[in-house]
């Protein structure tokens, strides 16, 4: 039997004293076997897509493994599969036990979404979302930036990027400052 349908059957067993720790390995494990492999079975991306959608899962503080596995994995996300995937990242992108959900969604978003479609979706987040989620979104606006090959698209995001400067928050004016400098771009900081 493959490894992949056993590693979502155990990820799915949240009573586990050690459940935490087990998220760690398991996709620690995963990765070795998609070396191994070079491929997924058709069946394991839906899983992965279905633990990524259950609120039990996501609220336990090393739920985000499973997205850093995803992102190192990449070449193995079909065309087909990254519809969803993006539906889920957002509707997910504040609900991790822990910021670094937030931290390699935001990532994720977008180095391989890098369309006016994302940048539309970081304003509403740059709203929307909850706090400590909301702090990264500037990383995520950064991650935008650096990944498009469409000038406009980056001027566009440079410029949401920059109101992000007179945000109410202290915490996100300051991230917003940061991404900002990793850019190149001077900015006014208020």
């Amino acid at each position: 039997m493959s490894y992949f349908p056993k590693a979502v059957q155990e990820l799915r067993t949240t009573a586990s004293p050690d459940y935490e720790q087990r998220i760690e390995d398991i996709c620690r494990d995963l990765d070795s076997e998609t070396i191994k492999e070079d491929s997924w079975p058709a069946t394991f991306f839906p899983e992965l897509l279905k633990l990524l959608s259950d609120e039990a899962f996501l609220s336990v503080r090393t739920s985000w493994h499973l997205l850093y596995f995803i992102k190192n994995n990449w070449k193995f996300v079909s065309p087909s599969q990254t519809t969803a995937f993006k539906k889920i990242l957002v509707a997910t992108f504040d609900k991790f036990g822990d910021w670094m959900g937030a931290f390699v969604g935001s990532e994720i978003l977008g180095e391989f979404y890098p369309d006016e479609d994302t940048l539309e979706i970081l304003k509403k987040l740059s709203k929307s979302a909850n706090f400590p989620a909301r702090e990264l979104v500037p990383h995520l606006f950064e991650s935008l930036a650096r990944a498009t090959q469409d000038q406009e698209l980056r001027g566009k995001t440079i410029q949401e990027l920059e109101s992000l400067l007179n945000d109410a928050s202290e915490a996100i004016r300051g991230e917003a400052a940061i991404a900002l400098k990793h850019l190149g771009v001077p900015n006014n900081e208020p």
